[in-house]
């Protein structure tokens, strides 16, 4: 049974690799084409939340996607700063390293899953077999998203919870790529972890300085000002007085399912890859004209549930002595219910996407490995696994990753409530 285990898991390494290696090689990759355009833009001294495609400036400095006056770079500044480092090398190869890091980050999560306090070997197995049949994590690797370089980052923050400093500050590294992560700062909050969440917010208080110091104040005034409400509303998207002027795309002839960038053609998206991918409930409630309301209100009730959950689940006290061993059975309750908060950040976001989905693979790992030692009943268990499946599987209709996203968030939520006490 083990070496059988062992083959198939060997056989969903590499069919994950291999599609990784294709993406790199045939599909555009359409968000590292903005994080590259976005450092590309910076290595040259130009603002990365402009479109500079047909500029007097920088007129090839294009992802051949974007259509409004502004990029589709959404991070702050000095997450584009950071991007520099992959602009070095030519797109081509800034493809194979990236798509190839993704796959080892993806490896990496599921060995912190596995040594996780109560964690067991089959644990990573689970991850890994689980992330092979999962639709989401093929769509990060074909739209080159950064999700998965961030997964083992916020694990391993979770994991280093008692050490506050270097938790907080690893959850800070990974908000500077999506600042929709410090979302579930009220979750961890309400689990006791004061620490860790005040260390986050100083440290992020850090980061955001180095950002003034590095990136310069305008790019930080124009994040704060312009950047993040349009985005709030609109994601990468904008109105139709947003829209690029005709005259600047007239002239390319690389408009329609191929794209050229840095010399080479690609398609931009692969089937099937290329169909609907969005994954927000403020988008699905108000997709033609957003507002406030529609895009804070899904949030604030959603997190506002899960602080409630997470006042209600047992936890050992922050003066506790920190080697003391902790209770599997409540370590997974916490570990389910911090993920639930994760998936709230993606489906409560204006941006929230399918392939951010990669956030609930460490759940496969608990309904495989350690649905036995929690007290819950075979219905529980169905709930929770169904709900996981339907968020596993390619989006049957528009608004179906959206709707079950949000449901996967709610049957956490409630097996994470009944995890420790049971039916």
């Amino acid at each position: 049974m083990a070496q059988r285990s062992r083959i198939i898991v060997w056989l969903s390494v590499a069919a994950v690799a291999a599609a990784a290696m294709a993406f790199a090689v045939g599909s555009l990759q359409q968000d590292l084409a903005a994080y590259w355009i976005a450092g590309k833009a910076r290595w040259l001294g130009l603002d990365p939340y402009v479109n500079h495609c047909g500029s007097a400036v920088a007129p090839r400095l294009c992802d051949g996607v974007s259509v409004f006056r502004h990029s589709r770079f959404l991070y702050p500044p000095l997450a584009a700063d950071l991007f520099r480092l992959l602009a070095i090398v030519p797109y081509r190869a800034a493809k194979v390293l990236f798509s190839g890091a993704s796959v080892a980050a993806w490896l990496l999560a599921a060995r912190i899953v596995a040594r996780r306090p109560g964690g067991r070997r089959g644990d990573a197995a689970a991850v890994i077999i689980a992330g092979a049949l999962f639709f989401p994590l093929y769509l990060d690797l074909e739209r080159g998203q950064i999700d998965l370089l961030l997964l083992p980052l916020v694990l391993a923050a979770w994991l280093q919870r008692d050490r506050v400093l270097v938790a907080g500050g690893v959850l800070a590294l990974a908000a500077v790529f999506k600042p929709a992560l410090l979302g579930v700062l009220p979750v961890l909050f309400a689990l006791g972890h004061r620490r860790w969440a005040l260390a986050t917010i100083a440290c992020a208080a850090v980061a955001a300085a180095a950002t003034v110091a590095i990136s310069g104040p305008r790019l930080v005034r124009e994040y704060v000002t312009d950047v993040l409400p349009r985005a709030a509303l609109y994601g990468e998207g904008g109105s139709d007085d947003m829209l690029l002027h005709a005259d600047a795309l007239s002239g390319d002839d690389e408009l329609g399912d191929r794209v050229g960038l840095d010399g080479v053609s690609y398609r931009v998206a692969l089937p099937p890859f290329d169909g609907p991918a969005g994954a927000s409930l403020p988008r699905l409630i108000a997709p033609q004209s957003p507002r406030w309301g529609t895009t804070l209100l899904p949030f604030a009730i959603v997190m506002t549930g899960l602080a409630w959950v997470a006042r209600r689940l047992p936890r050992r006290h922050e003066d506790d002595d920190p080697r003391e061993v902790i209770d599997p059975v409540i370590e997974d309750a916490q570990l389910l219910l911090f993920t639930a908060a994760l998936m709230a950040c993606v489906v409560t976001s204006p941006t929230g996407w399918v392939m951010s989905f990669v956030w609930a693979l460490p759940i496969a790992a608990m309904l495989w490995t350690s649905a036995g030692r929690a007290r819950l009943s075979g219905r529980e268990l169905g709930i929770l696994g169904a709900f996981w499946i339907a968020v596993a599987v390619f989006p049957l209709v528009n608004g179906w990753a959206a709707i079950a996203g949000t449901a996967l968030v709610a049957a956490s939520a409630y097996a994470a409530d009944a995890w420790v006490d049971g039916p």
